[in-house]
């Protein structure tokens, strides 16, 4: 058993690199936010180092903290997705579907919002909330089936 979530720890985090990619592709046709706000990883970067060193992050480091952190959280979930499936196979149903929207919701859909990085979606206009809940659905159907995939592999 412990093998086997290694493997699928391992094909969750291939799996979120690619969700990942296709996420970030996704948002750079249909962005989630107006191009004049930071999201909400340069705001939580942005706070760090407020904090830390007592400066706001600069322009030319804040795309590195925001795919820093993007990349990060996408190859992570991923993995500790991968390695559920393995423990629980009952939450690979819904092919994806599921993780995205549960991942939606306990980031942009909550937490975020109340850590005041972005506004609630209801506060903004529709086409930005609406690109961000349909990216994350996405990533969560690319993960599945790139999971699935691996996992087959390995």
């Amino acid at each position: 058993m412990t093998q086997n979530i290694w493997k699928g720890v391992l094909a969750g985090a291939i799996a979120g690199v690619v969700g990942t990619a296709v996420k970030t592709a996704w948002e750079a046709y249909i962005p989630a936010r107006p191009a004049n706000r930071d999201s909400p990883p340069v705001v939580l970067g942005d706070r760090v180092k407020e904090e830390a060193a007592d400066k706001d992050l600069t322009k030319s480091e804040k795309p590195v903290v925001e795919q820093s952190i993007h990349w990060a959280f996408g190859t992570g979930i991923g993995a500790l997705y991968g390695g559920v499936v393995e423990a629980v196979p009952q939450t690979q149903k819904g092919m994806g579907g599921m993780l995205g929207t549960a991942l939606y919701g306990v980031t942009h859909g909550s937490v975020l919002p109340m850590m005041n990085t972005e506004p609630w979606p209801l506060k903004q206009p529709l086409k930005f909330a609406g690109s961000e809940f349909a990216s994350h659905i996405v990533y969560g159907v690319v993960v599945e089936f790139t999971r699935r995939y691996v996992r087959k592999w390995l």
